[in-house]
């Protein structure tokens, strides 16, 4: 059996669609200068610095934007768990079988947590390891733009911590290092396991772990220093110890300090990182590998999946939001590599193109619904569903065959 095991965001999103990000209360919003606690379009900030930028409760910047009205959907939200339940479903539907996910972290004892746990137990993931630890639950208000960039979408995230910030290394249990992949998804929202990522990727490491990070935007390093280059960990050393790191553009620029992608790529290839991919929301995924755990390739890059584009613009297409699409990203990746590694492919063979193809299309899947995770109505609809963008993206990118 292929396990993996999984920590860092994982909360409720509330998610507001047709939110027009042009309108005069979200123009004023915005953030003026880096880190000023202002919104930024596909970036998150937290809520009370919000308030200190606009001076004014949260609750009423709201009640203001969305007309009072109820989110359009609540629904399990975070770059780690969003991952790793597209990851489970799309290993029920595998063909051989013989896979565990499951998530490691921390809710609080409320409303908000019953909410967050019914919707999991409708999925695949194993959540044995999500335990109460005190304060609220995390959450998330998305206000979200359809009609943004062109027409792809755009949004924009509030965060509260809540419980996350009593969540650290001490609660990992030893179990957790036991799997054949760790992911580590966007710690910076869960602060007790960011600041000791370099540690815990280490001891992953020695126990024989591949070790993947996927990362979100990180408001704290940002609002402590906007112009320097943010922190992954503790130190350096969590380059070296991860197989597999994910961003997105934005995210490569602010940890590099480079301005371009083939840039930011090869400061993670220097740094030790074995393998990369940096996504770019509707534009082309750029990656390398040093041939340690995929195949080496060169600084590379792929088209997103033309499928998707023209479904998106179809207008008898049901359409969602794009909440959600980077994080099912990572779940592709991290369910290609589990096959690939059930399959027998041994290390410094497994295809990235291959779990890129799965990326591509689960991140693009994920525009025809509203929030991160998907409520299958049996096992293995997901893939079938990803399967179809799957299969017309090997197409797109000559690899049919």
């Amino acid at each position: 059996m292929i396990t993996i095991h999984g920590t860092g965001c994982s909360l409720m999103d509330y998610l507001y669609t047709n939110i027009d990000l042009s309108s005069p209360p979200l123009v004023r919003a915005m953030s003026k200068t880096p880190g000023d606690g202002g919104l930024a379009p596909g970036k998150l900030v937290f809520a009370e610095d919000l308030e200190r930028f606009l001076n004014k409760p949260f609750t009423d910047f709201l009640r203001e934007v969305t007309g009072g009205r109820d989110p359009d959907k609540a629904n399990v939200g975070g770059p780690s768990i969003v991952s790793l339940v597209n990851a489970a479903q799309l290993l029920e539907g595998a063909p051989n079988g013989g896979f565990r996910v499951a998530f490691f972290g921390g809710h609080g004892n409320d409303k908000t947590a019953d909410e967050l746990l019914d919707i999991l137990a409708q999925t695949p993931l194993d959540v044995s390891a999500y335990r109460e630890v005190e304060g609220v639950t995390p959450f998330t208000v998305v206000l979200s733009d359809p009609n943004a960039d062109n027409g792809h979408g755009e949004r924009t995230f509030i965060n509260n911590l809540g419980a996350v910030l009593h969540y650290g290394p001490s609660d990992l249990p030893d179990s957790f290092f036991d799997a054949d992949i760790v992911a580590f998804g966007g710690t910076a929202l869960v602060p007790g396991i960011h600041d000791n990522l370099a540690s815990l990727t280490r001891r992953c490491k020695t126990a024989g772990s591949i070790v993947v990070v996927n990362t979100v935007y990180d408001y704290r390093s940002q609002a402590k220093d906007p112009t320097g280059r943010w922190p992954l960990g503790e130190d350096d050393t969590t380059y070296v110890a991860t197989d597999l790191l994910i961003t997105d553009k934005e995210e490569a620029f602010r940890l590099s300090g480079e301005t371009s992608i083939p840039n930011a790529l090869a400061y993670f290839a220097g740094k030790g990182t074995k393998a990369a991919v940096v996504t770019d929301g509707s534009r082309d995924i750029y990656f390398y590998s040093k041939g340690t755990l995929f195949s080496k390739l060169e600084i590379q890059n792929l088209p997103v999946s033309e499928s998707v584009r023209q479904d998106i613009l179809n207008p008898r297409v049901p359409k969602g939001d794009t909440t959600g699409c980077g994080d099912n990203f990572v779940g592709g990746i991290l369910a290609s590599m589990a096959e690939q590694l059930d399959a027998g492919v041994p290390m410094g063979k497994l295809d990235l193109i291959e779990a890129c193809s799965w990326a591509v299309a689960s991140g693009g899947f994920s525009c025809f619904y509203i929030g991160g995770t998907y409520l299958e109505r049996t096992p293995g609809e997901k893939r079938g569903k990803i399967a179809r963008y799957y299969n017309l993206y090997k197409q797109q990118i000559g690899r049919n065959q």
